[in-house]
């Protein structure tokens, strides 16, 4: 996907943080992003998730939030019974980037995990990548798929 396709795309940011929320969706649109929505938790963007089907091509969410967390999202979405809401590309982002993390992410099938802070060309690179490419094969990384 090239950056000038960035343009069709709708990307919804989940984060509990609103200047966090903010930062990101305007990276989003910095990088030509055309339209972004934003949720405030993983159970709030469930609810606009819901809405938006056919028309939301990613979602950005971080793993720490009160509530419903990136985790719980993450997994409640892949076990949707509207099989493209569950095959949407998720990317993590997070300042929680130990191990554990990362691994416990990609076994739910996320497509990419960002550390925070993020600069703009590595939001933009992952992007492409989540959009071109299935989630990350745990398998590929010695790590068993969560049940």
């Amino acid at each position: 996907m090239e950056k000038s396709d960035f343009k069709r795309l709708t990307v919804m940011v989940v984060d509990d943080e609103l200047f966090i929320r903010n930062l990101i969706a305007r990276m989003l649109r910095d990088l030509g992003i055309g339209e972004v929505l934003m949720a405030n938790d993983g159970a709030d963007a469930l609810i606009k998730l819901e809405s938006e089907s056919g028309r939301l091509d990613l979602v950005v969410c971080d793993l720490e939030m009160p509530g419903m967390d990136g985790f719980a999202f993450v997994r409640t979405l892949r076990g949707l019974a509207d099989k493209l809401l569950a095959g949407l590309p998720v990317l993590i982002l997070t300042g929680h980037a130990e191990q554990e993390n990362v691994e416990m992410a990609i076994r739910l099938g996320i497509h990419g995990f960002i550390a925070k802070p993020v600069s703009l060309k590595v939001l933009e690179s992952r992007i492409a990548k989540a959009l071109k490419e299935p989630a990350i094969d745990p398998a590929r990384l010695g790590l068993a798929k969560q049940r």
